[in-house]
């Protein structure tokens, strides 16, 4: 019977229960704010992106086919457009992406990894971040 009681008194003994809530406190507080701090970052991240793309964008829409242009009409030069946006992207470090265009206009899809900094303990080590933007020509 000793035993037994010896078994009870340790299994209600409650110490050490506040540090072990303490513990899991903590870690769901960084957890938390990992996804803060890295959010933040992704969100700011993509604000740059979005510049980076419309950059891209509008100088391949400043393309002009000049024959077009002379009959009258407002068209990109593809070739020369799709190659005055890649180079923009290209410019850029770390980014991923690319440029299409067509006689009217011109589509630029950029990406890049962005590591995590809190949210590497939840093993989430990068995010992927995108963009896209699409510019037409105007006349001169």
């Amino acid at each position: 019977m000793t035993a037994l009681s010896g078994t009870r008194r340790r299994l209600a003994d409650e110490r050490g229960a506040v540090l072990v809530a303490g513990v899991l406190l903590v870690l769901a507080m960084l957890l938390v704010i990992g996804l803060a701090v890295d959010m933040g970052r992704a969100f700011i991240e993509r604000r740059e992106l979005a510049a980076i793309a419309d950059d891209a964008a509008l100088v391949g829409s400043q393309q002009l086919d000049t024959d077009a242009l002379r009959d009258g009409r407002i068209e990109l030069e593809v070739d020369a457009a799709t190659g005055a946006a890649t180079a923009v992207i290209d410019a850029e470090r770390g980014l991923t992406g690319r440029a299409r265009a067509d006689a009217e206009r011109v589509t630029v899809t950029i990406r890049r990894r962005v590591p995590t900094v809190l949210l590497g303990l939840a093993d989430v080590k990068a995010l992927t971040i995108t963009a896209q933007a699409t510019a037409t020509p105007r006349a001169p």
